[in-house]
């Protein structure tokens, strides 16, 4: 049992130290040690959590969205968002979310997006608190905030960087799909043109945004400056951009995918680009612990536990990796104790 060497905290850590220690280590010896430090963590359970509680999260947003819409009268953004649908969810689902959207519409009570904003505060601010958690892990951490603390941090999380990466993927993945349903809505050619070439500068900073600011708040621990996270937010925006591109160009050319999975489809697509999100935001903290660990002289990205033994330190750990266990057959027997002589006479 392997768990993520602790990086201890330190202090007064300036962009041009980060850049030392990422020349001095390299590219390539990072990215292997940042890997084992995230699989080390349990960072694919961790982030199979955050995509579940970022699913949950997108509903009710949905729901919020659609009620103040309705309530407000905003005719022209209920268009551009229901043509956005369609597109995003082609086949029975689109039918299905288009009705659903339309039933929604019509009921103009403002109870419909209060609920929506109430679920939003639950589910969000449960994601934002699995955040932290794997992100302890990856810093070798096991105690988590205080529950209090924990919530609090993770409710203001939740409507600042949830916010600027829900916006991100609306740019990025969902953007042709707006900028079609702009040009349906009658805003015309020249501002739907417009729109597809800024949204993917826009998208990507506010990527960047959200990614710095989970980095520097979400771990129990002082980090350094953003200056220093900035190898990390960079690698998380990049797999970050990439998932997100390579998923809306599987959407767009694969027009068989309604009628395969049929009204499930949108929450297929939805998980599967929760869980690439998930794992881009723990890759890119991974990094940046493990550059900040090297920075430190931690000697290695994991610890090992063997044999139900005390966790050992890092410098242990590579001279106990290639190590193998003894079968209890082949362990040398323990010498029995003399037999008592017996007095006589």
């Amino acid at each position: 049992m392997a768990t993520a060497s602790a990086v201890p905290e330190t202090y007064e850590l300036e962009g041009e130290e980060a850049k030392e220690t990422l020349k001095r280590a390299g590219w390539g010896r990072l990215l292997k040690d940042s890997f084992t430090r995230f699989r080390t963590a349990d960072g694919f359970t961790h982030t199979r959590a955050v995509a579940h509680a970022a699913v949950l999260t997108a509903f009710p947003a949905l729901i919020t969205i659609i009620g103040f819409a309705s309530v407000f009268d905003l005719g022209g953004f209920r268009s551009v968002l229901e043509s956005t649908l369609l597109r995003l969810a082609p086949g029975p689902s689109g039918r299905l979310l288009s009705e659903a959207f339309r039933q929604g519409s019509q009921s103009g009570s403002g109870a419909v997006p209060i609920a929506g904003l109430v679920g939003v505060l639950i589910s969000g601010t449960s994601a934002m608190t699995l955040i932290e958690r794997g992100c302890n892990r990856v810093y070798g951490m096991t105690r988590d905030r205080k529950l209090w603390r924990k919530l609090l941090i993770g409710c203001a999380l939740n409507f600042s960087a949830v916010v600027l990466l829900a916006l991100a993927f609306a740019l990025l993945a969902a953007g042709g799909a707006i900028g079609q349903g702009l040009t349906s809505a009658g805003w015309g050619d020249t501002a739907s043109t417009l729109f597809s070439i800024l949204r993917w500068p826009l998208g990507l900073l506010l990527v960047f945004a959200a990614l710095t600011l989970v980095y520097k708040v979400s771990p129990n621990r002082k980090q350094p400056s953003a200056a220093w996270l900035l190898a990390g937010t960079i690698l998380a925006t990049v797999v970050w951009a990439a998932l997100t591109a390579l998923l809306s160009l599987y959407y767009s050319v694969n027009d068989n995918l309604g009628n395969t999975y049929g009204p499930l489809v949108g929450v297929i697509a939805l998980l599967t680009w929760a869980y690439a999100s998930g794992l881009a935001v723990f890759m890119g903290i991974a990094f940046a612990a493990q550059l900040e660990a090297v920075h430190a002289g931690v000697p290695g990205p994991r610890t090992l536990r063997r044999y139900n033994e005390v966790v050992r330190m890092p410098e242990e750990t590579a001279a106990l990796e290639d190590q193998k266990p003894v079968p209890a057959a082949a362990a040398p027997a323990a010498a029995a104790p003399p037999a008592a002589e017996v007095p006589t006479g």
